[in-house]
């Protein structure tokens, strides 16, 4: 079994891996609450952009099907007159 269906299952049913896992959840809930905070007090700002921005991610690192539906998206937006970009970062990206 993926680790992409064992960690929904195992934490629907409350295992032994949901008690485990439930401390990093408190500390997560932290983390973003802490960084949510940040931007609405200005600390942290958000840079915005003159053109839209498209992302096609997941938390899947491979097989989820999102070199396809870029190319895809890419193709279609050239037909229709627009000049996208692709920019790729992580894992095989430069």
């Amino acid at each position: 079994m993926s680790a992409a269906r064992a960690l929904p299952e195992a934490w629907q049913r409350r295992g032994w891996l949901a008690w485990l896992l439930w401390p990093l959840s408190l500390l997560y809930r932290l983390v973003t609450t802490l960084r949510r905070a940040a931007f609405r007090s200005g600390i942290l700002h958000v840079d915005r952009l003159p053109v839209p921005v498209v992302v096609i991610g997941n938390i899947i690192a491979g097989g989820a099907g999102k070199t396809p539906l870029t190319l895809y998206l890419a193709r279609a937006l050239t037909a229709r007159g627009h000049r996208p970009v692709i920019v790729s970062r992580g894992y095989g990206g430069t």
